[in-house]
């Protein structure tokens, strides 16, 4: 699921029925975080907040900052011609759409930089699901610009205006977060979508993290990737500013859209490191907790974060918690077969500002 972009306005615990999927393994998109009480029961809740943007990290001036902002919004505002890619066909408005992309990273000073562990597409003509950690704002527009993707996004987002029709470009797909017994729907139309060959992307922790914590891979969708015989391809996003980490472009806690976009375009020399791992190839994991926690922890491998919170909705800040760190995983993996070892590496950095 996605957390939308800033700029504009912002399963249960009965048996699920058969073919579904678990309410509370369900990820649910969010951008600010609401309150633990406020949440209804099976949505994750981040426990991070303002308090994990610290240390302040080093800023541009508020002319540029300005410009960035204007140069976004005015992007934006160029959505309609966007649209009328939709006439050319999928190919050309993918292609499209994956530029427009690119543009907003480039609109707000990020520079980005992918690299594959792998064969970077699969053999089988059924497509990946590519599951990912969730920082930022700024992730759904990183995955898209990397590579085809057609993101999970929260179905009420279809009504939001300039967000939704951002979605709609991007052929989204979508989980109704309120109404439980559209879930199985919805996992059948991503393994459709897989089965047809396109890939789908999600983050699978359901809430946006600050990057130093996160949360538990929550596993309803991988059951998509089960019923189509798709493989599972973790992606690790990393944001840095001089080659440190920073969690300065986090979206978390009460932070307004506003805020965030303003604290983004302000920073200086920020960067993101996609890393596509190896595929796990169908057949590996035997359920999809299994198969969520083996993508788990090959996220973690290369954007380890201090700690990994196991409750659902906890109201602890993670800096003060020390219940999740050295506990052991609640689903660790059964795996059937090796997962893929390709040591080929490719190396690809884009810094956007040279990119049309």
């Amino acid at each position: 699921m996605t957390a939308p972009p800033p700029g504009t306005a912002a399963p249960s615990r009965a048996a699920p029925p058969s073919g579904a999927v678990p309410p509370s393994a369900a990820a649910a998109p969010s951008g600010a975080i609401s309150p633990p009480g406020d949440a209804a029961p099976w949505r994750p809740v981040s426990s991070c907040d303002r308090g994990c943007l610290h240390p302040r990290p080093p800023t541009v001036g508020h002319l540029r900052r300005t410009l960035r902002i204007a140069a976004f919004l005015l992007l934006l505002a160029h959505l309609p011609l966007l649209a009328l890619t939709r006439l050319a066909g999928h190919r050309v408005s993918d292609a499209v759409y994956r530029c427009y992309m690119r543009g907003i990273l480039r609109s707000v000073g990020v520079r980005w930089t992918v690299t594959v562990h792998g064969a970077h597409a699969p053999t089988s003509p059924v497509a990946p699901l590519v599951v990912s950690n969730h920082t930022s704002w700024l992730d759904v527009t990183v995955l898209p610009a990397a590579l085809p993707v057609r993101l999970v996004s929260r179905a009420d987002l279809r009504r939001w205006p300039v967000i939704g029709w951002i979605a709609a470009l991007g052929r989204s797909l979508y989980v109704d977060r309120d109404r439980l017994s559209t879930l199985p729907d919805s996992v059948a139309r991503i393994t459709a979508a897989l089965r047809r060959g396109d890939a789908v992307a999600v983050f699978a922790e359901g809430t946006t993290w600050c990057g130093a914590a996160g949360g538990r891979y929550r596993p309803a969708v991988f059951q998509a990737a089960l019923d189509a015989g798709a493989a599972v391809r973790p992606v690790a996003l990393r944001y840095r500013i001089a080659g440190t980490p920073t969690t300065g472009a986090s979206y978390v806690g009460p932070m307004s859209a506003a805020e965030s976009l303003r604290n983004t375009a302000a920073l200086r020399g920020l960067a993101v490191d996609v890393t596509f791992l190896p595929l796990i190839p169908p057949g590996t994991a035997p359920d999809r907790r299994s198969l969520a926690a083996l993508a788990e922890r090959a996220v973690d491998a290369h954007s380890p974060v201090a700690l990994r919170c196991s409750r659902r909705h906890c109201s602890a800040r993670h800096a003060g918690c020390t219940r999740c760190a050295g506990a052991p995983r609640e689903n660790d993996p059964v795996v059937r077969a090796p997962m893929t070892n390709e040591m080929n590496e490719t190396s690809e950095t884009n810094d956007l500002k040279g990119r049309r």
